[in-house]
């Protein structure tokens, strides 16, 4: 690869690395239309206890989550995007409509 399209290519790729995997995906995908408890978090996303926690804990190192007490007995607490989470959405919108022109989701060709 030139070095002047490695360089290039540097924001996509570090994006990528704070949202692109499936994990990471997901979550946010669900908290699009408001914030959400852990617990409906992991019925929504089908993450294990576990695996949601490092996901939602590496989105808020990213600055892309927040994590907020709502209250503290019984203790819950709610997350939702950052204005940095929310500008995702316009690239998960470009993202699905690339996945519904080019990839084989129905079974045809």
């Amino acid at each position: 690869m030139k070095a002047g399209v490695k360089k290039q290519l540097c924001p996509v790729i570090e994006a990528i690395k704070v949202f692109g995997n499936e994990r990471k995906m997901i979550v946010i995908y669900y908290l699009f239309d408001g914030g959400k408890g852990f617990s409906e978090l992991e019925r929504l996303t089908g993450l294990s206890s576990k695996t949601l926690s490092e996901t939602l804990k590496d989105l808020e190192d990213a600055g892309i989550v927040r994590r907020m007490i709502v209250s503290d007995r019984p203790f819950r607490v709610k997350y939702e995007l950052t204005e940095r989470g929310l500008e995702l959405k316009g690239v998960y919108d470009e993202l699905r409509k690339w996945g519904t022109k080019h990839l084989l989701l129905d079974g045809d060709e």
